[in-house]
């Protein structure tokens, strides 16, 4: 059974268009969103399992040139 959880994620100034155009791309993201507010960024994202929601946000969004920080929020079935 798949696993989702909502990213928020907060950018530097200038960065969020390019960094949602590349996790765009990531088949595990289904949808990236600017937003307003504290953070820049959030991303609705799918996988098989909780741990692998924790890679993506370390090997994926964390390591991203740009990504100050990250709040992950797993969806409740």
């Amino acid at each position: 059974m798949a696993v989702q959880a909502y990213i928020l994620i907060q950018v530097q100034a200038g960065k969020a268009q390019g960094i949602k155009k590349e996790l765009s791309q990531l088949p595990y993201f289904l949808r990236v969103d600017r937003i307003m507010g504290p953070f820049d960024l959030i991303a609705l994202v799918e996988v098989e399992s909780n741990r692998e929601i924790g890679e993506v946000v370390l090997k994926e969004i964390q390591s991203m040139n740009g990504v100050k920080r990250t709040l992950t929020c797993p969806v409740i079935p």
